[in-house]
């Protein structure tokens, strides 16, 4: 029986850590939202608080250039220039988690001294450390950052109009910055997809499987939107603001990751 469980937790949740050709399982995938769901909760949101920092819009704007050094951090490891298993998940969201609390408190410190706002401080660090990973990828793959660049802007220009002239309850960035953040993620992995890669999530396969590469926008249409909607709609003030920050989060690391990975690799 031991070796039984043994085995079942190397297949299903070791296996994929150390073997990037092992895609996600339901157990891994379940585990992993749980644990996820627990450090938000128990962790994330207190540790913020204590910070006595203000969570709005301004909040989730200076946090998203961290979120893309997070992704493009990721692809360090695919390629090879930093090769270490502290750059999986769920590894990295832990780095991550501590370098954005570090840099949070040293902003606020900073704000208190000097009165400059800490979302410009975690802006401006946090796209610094950005750019500092780009000179290790080559743009292997121009076209693929053509057709993101098309896609987007496509998806952004419906959107617009949708919002502005038909939905405009939603016509904020409270609601932009979240579903943004989910369809450049669905942008990347279409971008992906056509150049040869596989889904490696659960749902995203089956969603795929479902309708072909395009499958991912409707699964982020399916899900995303409605829960973005209903945040908005019955939360109120920091913890509001808070959950649509910890969505985009979500949403625009994974889209770094990919986009980069797809035009530097290949």
């Amino acid at each position: 029986m031991l070796d039984l469980v043994k085995n079942f937790l190397f297949e299903k949740f070791w296996l994929p850590i150390i073997d990037e050709s092992v895609y996600y399982n339901p157990y891994n995938t379940i585990t992993y939202a749980l644990l996820f769901g627990l450090l938000v909760l128990y962790v994330i949101y207190p540790a913020i608080k204590k910070l006595d920092a203000d969570i709005n819009e301004k909040f989730i704007a200076g946090f998203i250039p961290l979120m893309m050094f997070g992704g493009a951090t990721r692809v360090l490891k695919d390629v090879e220039t930093i090769n270490s298993i502290l750059l999986e998940t769920p590894f990295v969201y832990m780095i991550l988690f501590s370098l954005g609390i570090s840099m949070l408190y040293i902003s606020k410190k900073i704000d208190d001294k000097y009165q400059i706002e800490y979302y410009k401080t975690l802006s401006i660090v946090g796209t610094l450390l950005f750019l500092s990973t780009i000179p290790f990828f080559n743009l292997k793959q121009p076209l693929a950052f053509i057709s993101f660049t098309g896609i987007s802007i496509l998806w952004l220009t419906l959107g617009y109009l949708t919002l502005r002239y038909y939905k405009k309850e939603f016509f904020n960035l409270t609601f932009a910055f979240p579903v943004s953040a989910h369809y450049f993620d669905a942008t990347s992995t279409l971008v992906a997809l056509s150049q040869g890669a596989n889904e490696k999530h659960v749902i995203g396969r089956f969603f795929i499987e479902l309708f072909g590469n395009w499958g991912i926008f409707p699964l982020k249409t399916l899900v995303i939107i409605p829960i973005v909607a209903y945040i908005i709609r019955n939360f109120e003030g920091e913890e509001k603001f808070f959950y649509i920050f910890i969505i985009t989060l979500l949403g625009i690391g994974i889209a770094t990751r990919n986009l980069i990975q797809t035009i530097a690799i290949g």
